[in-house]
């Protein structure tokens, strides 16, 4: 039973690191044209360009980005 909780606990911390050093990559992402998606070239909406000034991507592609991430498929 203890064997079991340590690896319980051990994946825990694996998955925490990768969340953190997945949200560190997007951090250090800059955007390649100013107030445009890096992923599919769109103009980034202002309201969200007026929030996260250095953004790379628009929503669509940031819950995309998200969702492969939760589903270790990488970002592309």
């Amino acid at each position: 039973m203890t064997k079991a909780l340590d690896r319980a606990s051990d994946l825990e911390m694996e998955e925490r690191e990768q969340a953190l050093n997945r949200h560190l990559n997007r951090v250090k992402e800059r955007p390649e044209h100013d107030g445009f998606c890096n992923d599919c070239g769109a103009p980034v909406p202002a309201k969200r360009l007026r929030a996260l000034p250095d953004v790379a991507t628009c929503i669509s592609c940031q819950a995309i980005r998200e969702l492969r991430g939760m589903h270790g498929l990488g970002n592309h």
